[in-house]
């Protein structure tokens, strides 16, 4: 399968624009949505509560940006609260485990309980078992990883060939200690043995400053087009983390369309939440259309969200 212009590239640094265009690039690997007709601007959250029973929060963009708590944001949770609206984050930050990912919002001054946080990893977690007990999980992740913090059998990946062969399946968490040298082994290892990954993170890119990292989903889109391998992708936009939501919530009395997806991006947040038939609002001031029109990229992608609001 050939490769598009992005994805021959190992760690290409995208601006804005390319980010845009590698996940079209890739949209027919996505979800597919129904979408409003037209988006409406609104002051803040607190202008659609009486339309939605659950705000569901991305948190880079919309909570904070890096470790900096986006202003009033802990006070807007508050005031949902105030209106007996459920809460939660939804993050495909896969690097953290349960306790760090609790932690990390209390840091930041938030008051989520370990039940209102749903991130991507959960959902990867959970698709581990149905690969069988005995599977030998061969993982990319932090530095900081520990094979014990998973519920299969694995080891994290390093510069040891040998690792790459010996192991059943491969499962991304992150790739801030990935580097060329291991993406070539890794695709070496499957060109020969083709087995399942699954990418717990499926963001392609992530905004770093005035250009855009590449992300685990990224990897796993081009192992897809470059060996045509089985690749498993949990987290926005996705089905299975916003399965979870549904579950937690208790899915015989939840009404879709009185949820409501909160997020930065088109091609995680919003369609992810308009393929559950949720509702959707956009971010604009804060991540990836901080500084944009984003009604720009609204009518390039005819991804829609319901409402468009600065902050939340």
């Amino acid at each position: 399968m050939q490769l598009s212009k992005y994805f021959e590239d190992l760690f290409p640094r995208l601006n804005g624009e390319q980010a845009f265009e590698l996940y079209e690039d890739v949209k027919d690997k996505l979800p597919q949505g129904n979408f409003p007709a037209v988006s409406f601007r609104k002051n803040s959250l607190l202008d659609v509560a009486d339309e939605v029973d659950t705000f569901v929060f991305d948190a880079f963009g919309v909570l904070n940006v890096g470790e900096t708590t986006i202003d009033g944001a802990v006070q807007r949770i508050a005031d949902l609260r105030a209106l007996k609206k459920n809460v939660f984050v939804l993050t495909n930050a896969a690097s953290y485990n349960k306790v760090d990912a609790y932690n990390k919002f209390e840091g930041l001054g938030f008051d989520f309980s370990e039940n209102e946080i749903v991130s991507s990893r959960n959902a990867a977690e959970i698709a581990l078992g149905s690969f069988g007990d005995d599977t030998l999980w061969g993982v990319a992740a932090t530095n900081k990883f520990e094979a014990s913090e998973l519920p299969q059998k694995s080891v994290k990946l390093t510069d040891d060939v040998e690792e790459y062969d010996a192991v059943d399946a491969f499962l991304f968490l992150s790739v801030q200690d990935w580097d060329a040298s291991r993406q070539t082994m890794l695709e070496k290892s499957l060109a020969g043995n083709k087995r399942p990954v699954i990418v717990a993170n499926p963001d392609i890119v992530a905004p770093r400053g005035d250009v855009f990292s590449t992300e685990p989903g990224y990897f796993g889109h081009r192992l897809m087009r470059l060996l045509e391998v089985d690749v498993h992708f949990h987290g926005k936009p996705f089905p299975s983390v916003f399965e979870i939501v549904e579950n937690r919530l208790g899915r015989e009395n939840v009404d879709p369309s009185r949820v409501c997806m909160v997020g930065d991006t088109l091609h995680t947040d919003v369609l992810g939440g308009a393929a559950r038939g949720w509702k959707t609002a956009l971010v604009t001031d804060h991540g990836l259309f901080k500084g944009l029109d984003p009604n720009v990229y609204i009518n390039k992608s005819a991804i829609t969200p319901n409402w468009l609001v600065g902050s939340i």
